[in-house]
């Protein structure tokens, strides 16, 4: 148990009723899991059950144990699983259980109002973003899709509309390393996200007025699902938004592109990591301010001000600026086009600068070196890869 935790635990046990807090968990995907041990970890709080999806087999029929019901195991969690939480007879065994407060974290479904009207305090919801910027069911995914410098988490008191419920509290601004993926930035989002949750509901236990700042709607941008399609390298891009792409579909859909064969066959390839360049084929330099001492890591003194702050300051959010040269590219040097395949080094051209692939995995095959790849696959100058047919061929 981290020091917070005893802090608010030791300040909260004169002052809590002895029947303790109630709280159901709505849960499924690894974000959740910090926050679920937060609240387990506390003498403070009686978690009723976790609600998950349905077990999922593999094609070997293996069950698939998701993050959220590992940690229930841990802690010997109730576990009921639900296709639709809003079904009726679910409902009322909500309003039959009547616990103080439903919390939802990567979760999958949408409560509906009678579902979120079952417990005393409602539901409140634990999101990847900053909102109202990201709204859906990917918001980590979209601040580095998109190129964003900040992001942070939200905690909202939850309507049937997605993501749109007034803010009960919000991070700092967190800065987003220019190398992180969605694994590891999601990974550190949780991790902050748990102490906010857990400031949050023992605030609620201690019956004191919570704060809340309703969301200006017309802020609000979108962060809808991946699909398999959006791993398309999107090569008419620049080398820095392809490597955003790259981070961004980082475990899935993985980034991947089409290469045009000379007998006119196509070879899907999936990208295992590759590197940036500029026009010059050096490497991109990369302004990371994921280190700056910018963020109150405890998070113990987020309240609703951080909201307003970040509203009042549109710039924190924006693009990341690299260094990058510009000389004059051959004319050939069109967006997909293998500049150089030799010696071990794979380079494809993009709208502004190159890649250089580091490791390949050809479709059917395992993942491999780039060296590996091009002694047993006759790529050479002047092929060509394609990204999504209906966008780049």
């Amino acid at each position: 148990m981290t020091p917070i935790f005893a802090d608010y635990e030791s300040s909260l046990q004169s002052v809590l009723p002895k029947q303790r807090f109630q709280v159901v968990i709505m849960a499924t995907g690894a974000f959740a899991v910090p926050s679920i041990q937060a609240l387990c970890e506390s003498d403070l709080f009686d978690i009723v059950c976790l609600v998950t999806s349905p077990l999922r087999y593999d094609k070997h029929r293996k069950p698939m144990i998701t993050p959220a019901r590992q940690i229930a195991a841990e802690y010997d969690l109730l576990v009921t699983e639900q296709e639709d939480v809003n079904s009726v007879d679910f409902c009322e065994l909500i309003y039959l259980v009547r616990p103080d407060l439903i919390f939802v974290c990567d979760f999958g479904q949408i409560l509906s109002k009678q579902m979120l009207s079952g417990s005393i305090l409602g539901g409140i919801n634990l999101h990847g973003s900053l909102l109202p910027r990201f709204r859906g069911a990917a918001p980590v995914h979209w601040a580095i899709l998109t190129g964003e410098q900040y992001t942070g988490v939200s905690i909202i008191h939850m309507t049937p509309q997605v993501d749109a419920g007034p803010v009960i509290a919000q991070s700092p601004p967190i800065a987003i390393s220019p190398y992180e993926t969605v694994i590891e930035l999601e990974h550190r989002l949780a991790e902050y996200g748990a102490e906010l949750v857990f400031s949050t509901v023992a605030q609620m236990a201690r019956h004191e007025t919570v704060r809340i700042l309703p969301q200006p709607h017309e802020k609000a941008s979108k962060a809808p699902r991946l699909t398999k399609e959006s791993g398309f390298i999107p090569w008419d891009h620049t080398s820095q938004e392809i490597f955003d792409h790259f981070r961004a579909t980082v475990p899935w859909p993985r980034a991947f592109t089409d290469w045009h064969r000379h007998d006119g066959s196509t070879l899907r390839l999936i990208l295992g990591a590759i590197t940036p360049l500029d026009d010059s084929l050096r490497e991109l330099e990369f302004d990371d301010f994921s280190q700056a001492a910018f963020v109150d890591t405890m998070l113990v003194d987020a309240k609703m001000d951080n909201l307003a702050d970040l509203l009042a300051t549109p710039d924190v959010a924006s693009p990341k600026r690299r260094r990058s040269s510009h000389p004059h590219r051959p004319e050939w040097w069109k967006p997909g086009v293998v500049i150089h395949a030799e010696e071990g080094i794979l380079i494809v051209a993009a709208k502004e600068g190159a890649v250089r692939i580091e490791h390949v995995q050809p479709a059917g095959k395992k993942m491999m070196p780039i060296h590996d790849f091009l002694r047993g696959y006759p790529i050479t100058q002047k092929d060509r890869f394609a990204g999504a047919p209906n966008k780049t061929d």
